[in-house]
């Protein structure tokens, strides 16, 4: 049986924006925050999200959005995925979905690929991640393994339910439907 590492939880992590984080080459699990200090609400960065309760950081200027897991490498899964390549990043992708009821031209520049996922072409890539670098903050927590690294991510979902996981949430029913709209007519890209 796993145990759950013990060490400070998400709200007690420091926190960076994204493009500017000293991220390391480590295993470990990292939370996405919306920047209540620039942006007090999601309705104001443009985000429409289910009604769930967000915890806030301790810091009092931001609200736990995501959590996901590096089970090799954090410094490769969040600048080579996460801020890059909407096909490999569920955050992206449901980012995208939580954007597009406030603005349709989120779905610009999008298509979906042979296996059902959402990609965009550079130019609109490149508009998300400005999003992201504008809107949110990041934070991490190094793990030594990679069952610490599963446990640590599973604890923090089932206890702060963050809002934009779709796995092991009480609302990933509301945002799987939410990418499904977002997904419904784009044309398919190989």
């Amino acid at each position: 049986m796993r145990t759950a590492p013990s060490g400070p939880g998400p709200a007690e992590l420091p926190l960076s924006t994204p493009l500017e984080a000293d991220v390391p080459h480590a295993r470990g699990v990292y939370a996405w925050w919306l920047d209540t200090a620039r942006f007090p609400t999601p309705e104001a960065a443009g985000l429409h999200l289910p009604g769930v309760p967000r915890i806030r950081h301790s810091a009092g200027r931001a609200e736990l959005l995501y959590v996901g897991r590096a089970r090799r490498d954090l410094h490769r899964r969040v600048l080579g995925q996460h801020l890059r390549r909407t096909r490999s990043s569920a955050l992206r992708r449901t980012l995208l979905a939580a954007l597009l009821p406030g603005d349709a031209s989120w779905r610009e520049g999008a298509a979906v690929d042979g296996r059902g996922r959402v990609v965009l072409d550079e130019e609109h890539e490149q508009r998300l991640t400005a999003w992201m670098q504008e809107h949110l903050l990041l934070g991490w927590a190094r793990c030594g393994t990679k069952d610490e690294v599963d446990a640590l991510e599973q604890q923090w979902i089932a206890v702060h339910q963050p809002v934009l996981n779709t796995e092991s949430t009480s609302h990933g029913g509301q945002l799987t439907e939410l990418k499904r709209v977002y997904r419904e007519d784009l044309p398919a890209r190989p």
